[in-house]
């Protein structure tokens, strides 16, 4: 990690743009989010998911990525800023049929578990990937009693 901002309920953190930047943003997400542990579940896979996408097809040497935890309503918000101000189609790859491919499913997983999800453009400098994903869930300490 090349910096982090950090309190209770959000964290701002700069990743080289490599293969290690999906883990470590995950155990970012960890230590804001503490509650819901099936929001957080998801929350892990769908930062991997936009992360990774950075990392994969992004230019620039870094990374920045956000992550936040409303205490009120449980929700979490993820977002990946990269300096590639286009976004991809989101192709598949492979022989197999379309449910089969190996690639080009994260903005599929977006869909179906984000509440909320979207592509913000800064100018010509870059691109936020974000999602929202409403508490609703169970926490680990009700599910540890």
């Amino acid at each position: 990690m090349c910096a982090v901002d950090f309190t209770s309920t959000r964290a701002t953190v700069v990743l080289l743009r490599n293969a290690r930047a999906a883990a470590q943003a995950r155990r970012v997400l960890a230590a804001v989010c503490t509650g819901d542990a099936l929001s957080e579940d998801a929350a892990a896979l769908l930062l991997s998911e936009v992360v990774s996408n950075a990392v994969r097809h992004a230019k620039g040497s870094t990374i920045k990525v956000v992550v936040s935890r409303d205490e009120v309503c449980g929700s979490v918000t993820g977002a990946v800023f990269d300096s590639t101000a286009g976004m991809g189609e989101g192709q598949r790859r492979g022989d197999g049929p379309l449910d089969e491919l190996e690639t080009g499913r994260g903005l599929d997983i977006l869909d179906a578990l984000a509440d909320e999800w979207g592509v913000t453009r800064v100018g010509g400098s870059g691109k936020w990937v974000w999602f929202r994903i409403a508490g609703r869930g169970r926490s680990r300490t009700a599910a540890a009693s």
